[in-house]
């Protein structure tokens, strides 16, 4: 016969099987993935800071306290906290979505005109995201779950 042969025996192949049955089932490492995103997501917002750890570009109500509460200045896109409050994600059937739930998420992650006539420029705010910073601990958490 044609081909190749591959023999794996002792402490390997109890490895491979492990690894081979976790992966079958993915979901509980994929929810965990997930949490740690949100957290990621969260803690940034109090950092103010994108993925990648650039500042985002404060915004006048931060900066001036023209916000829902014009005394108290705060971070920016954290005015009523509704945002933030909407970072989720799913794992189910092998797949991890993870995003916000507010329908005005977009403008703020991509930036662009909104507003009366398209009178207001929001800069871009990147919110979601993997970089390599996050991209690390998923390999590190991965890393662990299979062995």
């Amino acid at each position: 016969m044609a081909g190749v042969y591959i023999e794996i025996s002792g402490d390997a192949l109890e490895s491979l099987q492990l690894i081979n049955k976790k992966s079958a089932a993915p979901d509980d490492i994929l929810d965990d993935i997930g949490a740690y995103l949100d957290m990621d997501v969260t803690t940034r917002f109090l950092d103010e800071m994108a993925p990648d750890g650039t500042k985002w570009i404060q915004s006048e109500a931060a900066r001036t306290g023209k916000g829902r509460n014009p005394e108290k200045p705060g971070l920016t896109l954290t005015d009523t906290r509704d945002l933030v409050g909407s970072v989720t994600h799913n794992a189910d059937n092998g797949e991890l979505e993870h995003g916000l739930g507010e329908v005005y998420s977009a403008i703020h992650h991509f930036g662009g005109k909104t507003g009366r006539n398209h009178a207001v420029n929001l800069p871009a705010r990147p919110i979601i995201g993997i970089e390599q910073k996050q991209a690390s601990t998923i390999v590190e958490m991965v890393s662990g779950w299979l062995v």
